[in-house]
């Protein structure tokens, strides 16, 4: 414990210094735990959301910790040091552990609060409380314990990032049908599932604490993993290409390179199931089938999934050291920036169409089964905010993210900061849903703003960006 506590200090010290990522986290919780319980949102939800946010927020910041380093060339630095390389990650273990469960409480005090305030208290018994926090706080250790070691032995962060999913999604997962059996089911049955809950996260613990344990301090440096998987972005994506278009020279090296990423296509392809699982949490909670909320998980979460890609994509080249050969190319920048652009944004635009049809077949499948034949279907101003709205957010959001990535150091401080400007997207379509008089009027107002945004943002882009400006930020 002492060993690692240096480490601890030296992480938190760093945390506290990204003024930026904590404005971010700040905002987050103000939404969660005081924003949403002012729209009625039941208190049940709310557990969900802060424990699948925190956890969210735990899959950047664990593939940052120890592959992240290794990529700015810190990690070396710190295993350079007479310390064993296990006590580093414990102390980064105690910090992302920390810090999740302050931003889960915090979150859900926020939350306890606003809806005393309300008048709209929680009506949780004491032994729903007791089952809860020690299940969310196992969660959010084995989380953290597969997460820094998964990192450990990853060769960046991206791909830190996507192995990190399949464990920490299952997880949050595994976590949401705890709290879900709290609320649906009596105190004997929820005592046995919490139980099965806990006893797979400790299974978890242990066996990545095992692992990391095991692992020799060569391994810390870079494991035989890391080797496979750390060949040069550059050389991955040198092929040739026929197309005479520079823009279409650019789109098919990022689309060669994006189909080698079969991890962040799973990822993507789980966050379409997603709004269809809360559709079916709020008729367990409301009793009632209501598409806004699915429409409005939908326009706010998945168009900016693939902000990702943008991120690495531009902030990556940086990182790798290939952005000065590629700006030397003979490529125009307008070509170059929106081939890049265009990859995420036909990403999210496939990720609504099968994501709104799933939605939309599971709120007929329960209300043929639930409401004896009822049929559901889209309104005008939900087809509006779905595709057309949700399309043009996600534009603004990749060229923010994209302009941001070039200016800031890495590819983390560029996707966070693009979405703490991308909060200013969540409430619009929030007011829109629950308090506008004609949605559809201003749905489409709201389009119209957007796509007048966009079109500025690719106008500045072409006139004001130049070479020397890009080749300063490398």
């Amino acid at each position: 414990m002492k060993k690692s506590r240096p480490f601890f200090r030296l992480q938190r010290s760093l945390f506290l210094q990204e003024k930026g990522m904590l404005a971010f986290y700040f905002l987050c919780m103000v939404i969660i735990g005081i924003v949403l319980p002012l729209f009625s949102i039941g208190f049940e939800t709310l557990l969900v959301m802060a424990a699948m946010f925190t956890v969210m927020f735990l899959k950047p910041m664990l593939s940052d910790m120890a592959a992240g380093e290794r990529e700015r060339k810190i990690l070396e630095s710190l295993l350079s040091t007479p310390v064993n390389g296990k006590y580093i990650l414990r102390g980064k273990i105690r910090f992302s552990i920390v810090f999740a469960a302050t931003f889960y409480l915090m979150t859900l005090l926020c939350a306890v609060v606003t809806s005393f305030i309300c008048g709209r208290m929680p009506d949780m018994a004491l032994w729903q409380w007791v089952l809860l926090l020690p299940a969310a706080l196992l969660e959010f250790i084995a989380v953290s314990t597969s997460g820094i070691y998964i990192s450990a032995v990853s060769a960046d962060s991206r791909t830190a990032g996507s192995r990190i999913s399949r464990i920490a999604y299952p997880l949050g997962l595994l976590g949401v049908i705890q709290v879900t059996s709290l609320f649906v089911v009596q105190l004997l049955p929820s005592l046995v599932i919490s139980t099965a809950v806990v006893l797979l996260y400790m299974a978890v613990i242990i066996y990545y604490r095992i692992k990391r344990e095991h692992m020799k301090q060569s391994g810390y440096f870079e494991s035989t993993k890391s080797r496979r998987a750390a060949q040069s972005p550059g050389r991955q994506r040198i092929r040739k290409v026929t197309p005479k278009s520079q823009f279409l020279i650019v789109l098919c090296h990022e689309l060669k390179y994006l189909w080698k990423l079969k991890l962040l296509l799973v990822n993507f392809a789980i966050l379409c199931v997603c709004p269809a699982i809360v559709l079916y949490l709020f008729k367990h909670y409301t009793g009632v089938i209501n598409l806004y909320y699915p429409v409005l998980l939908t326009v706010l979460m998945l168009p900016r999934a693939p902000v990702n890609l943008i991120a690495y994509s531009i902030g990556g080249e940086k990182v790798y050291k290939t952005g000065e050969s590629l700006i030397s190319a003979p490529l125009s920048l307008r070509p170059m920036f929106l081939a890049k652009c265009a990859v995420p944004v036909a990403i999210s635009a496939i990720l609504l169409i099968v994501s709104s049809l799933l939605t939309l077949g599971a709120a007929n499948i329960m209300g043929t089964y639930f409401e004896t034949g009822a049929h559901y279907t889209y309104t005008s101003d939900q087809w509006v905010l779905l595709f057309p709205t949700g399309i043009a957010s996600t534009i603004a959001m990749v060229f923010i993210t994209g302009v941001l990535s070039v200016r800031l150091k890495t590819p983390r401080q560029g996707l966070y900061a693009s979405l703490l400007i991308g909060i200013a997207f969540l409430f619009p379509p929030l007011i829109i849903a629950f308090w506008a008089p004609d949605k559809l009027l201003w749905s489409l107002i709201y389009f119209g703003l957007l796509l007048l945004g966009d079109v500025l943002c690719v106008i500045g882009i072409s006139n004001k960006i130049t070479r020397p400006q890009i080749m300063g930020k490398l």
